[in-house]
């Protein structure tokens, strides 16, 4: 609006201006043209030098209007990019005050974490503290009891428990009558070194239950006094699982070499398996059939060579790990079950390792098998002289390949088997000793 308003007040001196400018050019030109007309004829040749000094300035003005015209719009630019860049500095400025205010919210928020964790921390040691000084009492108390007791023991078994006997009967023959103070006489006449013939339960008949059952609910043992129907009926009920046939392996450590059975597979080593054997037959007939095929470029001798070397260094394994179990015997009475069944795991994770092992190595040797096939074929086709002598050395070959391979598979197999027995016997055994033990044990 302020524009707008000091351009209308700037329109009449624009008018008045113009009106001026009139009649002061017109003057100008014709004192110009007075001027040029009076002047000498020898400043004529220097006016076109100042023509031309005056087109030079022209045209320096020009680029020199040019170049303030290009800076401006250079400077233009550049605040536009300054105001730009502002903008992002801007904009980055509050994400990192928002980040800033987050961090500093976390921070404070893991302080109170940690005051609240210090605080649960003492609470806990504080209950810790209680419930040791709680236990210590405990033990105080039942130390205390263990030598009442003890002491209680030693009177009754001493001279005094006559004394504590017949006030005990004295006791209940206010409850239990003439009966159970019988009881209590009879054994005090008859002392502690005899016994009577006739015991008074006996003479009494149905009576005898009800005598027993009132001394032992006043003596405090139910289960040690209970009469002998009560006791006889609480053994004979009916209980899951009690004919079951049960037999701890502990219990059959010490027999352990007295039960006729199989040699464990553990216990056999390369040379009695056969596989030894094998790789010494095997190397030998190599050694003939590189000398079969010396001059010829095959790759079958050294792929056969490699493959021997495969089913060796498994065999050393095998011999290894049979030798580990030989070393920790399953059937050490002194064992724990624990600790057995832990090495018993580790074992049997090794040996399928070494049967996956096993297993690669049959592959790869009906490859190996099949780049045989084909080179004999080929050498059959050329008409080479050796040829049954190579065949017949590859076929024996290729069958002590598949022996090694049957005995290596079948010896992994047969200790897997073994080891997963032993691990399924003890976990039986231990199923069993929770579950089918018919009775509770007696306190």
């Amino acid at each position: 609006m302020a524009a707008v308003e000091s351009a209308e007040h700037l329109k009449p001196s624009i008018f008045e201006s113009t009106a001026t400018k009139e009649p002061l050019s017109t003057y100008l030109g014709l004192s110009f043209a007075v001027f040029l007309g009076l002047l000498p004829r020898a400043s004529l040749t220097s006016l076109s030098t100042l023509q031309a000094r005056n087109r030079a300035l022209s045209l320096k003005l020009f680029q020199a209007e040019e170049q303030l015209r290009f800076m401006r719009s250079r400077r233009t630019e550049d605040s536009k990019a300054n105001a730009r860049v502002v903008e992002i500095f801007a904009s980055h400025r509050n994400g990192w005050q928002q980040e800033e205010k987050r961090l500093i919210q976390q921070i404070e928020a893991s302080a109170e974490e940690i005051e609240r964790l210090k605080s649960r921390t003492s609470d806990l040691e504080r209950s810790e503290a209680d419930l040791r000084s709680r236990v210590e009492e405990l033990q105080r108390e039942v130390s205390e009891r263990d030598e009442m007791i003890g002491f209680m023991s030693r009177r009754f078994g001493g001279g005094e428990e006559e004394e504590e006997f017949e006030k005990e009967v004295e006791i209940q023959s206010e409850y239990g009558g003439s009966d159970l103070l019988r009881i209590g006489k009879v054994r005090f006449k008859q002392g502690l070194d005899s016994v009577p013939e006739v015991c008074p339960t006996e003479r009494n008949g149905g009576d005898s239950d009800e005598l027993a059952d009132l001394y032992s609910h006043f003596n405090g043992y139910a289960r040690d006094f209970a009469s002998p129907l009560a006791y006889k009926a609480w053994m004979e009920r009916p209980i899951t699982g009690q004919d079951l046939p049960y037999e701890s392996p502990e219990s059959m450590y010490h027999v352990k070499h007295y039960v006729s059975r199989r040699e464990s597979p553990w216990k056999v080593d390369g040379e009695s398996t056969g596989v030894s054997l094998k790789l010494k037959l095997l190397e030998q007939e190599l050694l003939n059939l590189e000398k079969v095929w010396k001059g010829e470029l095959s790759r079958v001798p050294s792929l056969m060579r490699k493959q021997a070397k495969r089913y060796q260094a498994l065999a050393g394994k095998i011999d290894d790990l049979c030798k580990r179990m030989q070393a920790s015997d399953p059937c050490d009475p002194t064992l724990s079950s624990e600790f057995r069944t832990q090495r018993q795991t580790e074992f049997l994770l090794e040996t399928f390792r070494l049967q996956q092992r096993a297993t690669e190595t049959g592959q790869k040797l009906a490859s190996i098998q099949a780049e045989a096939m084909k080179s004999q074929l080929n050498n059959e086709l050329g008409g080479s002289e050796s040829h049954a002598t190579s065949r017949k050395s590859l076929d024996s070959i290729r069958n002590n390949f598949k022996e090694i391979q049957r005995n290596q598979e079948i010896w992994l197999a047969r200790i897997m088997g073994d080891v997963e027995g032993i691990l399924a016997r003890d976990g039986a055994s231990r199923v069993r000793d929770y579950y089918i033990s018919g009775y509770p044990p007696l306190m």
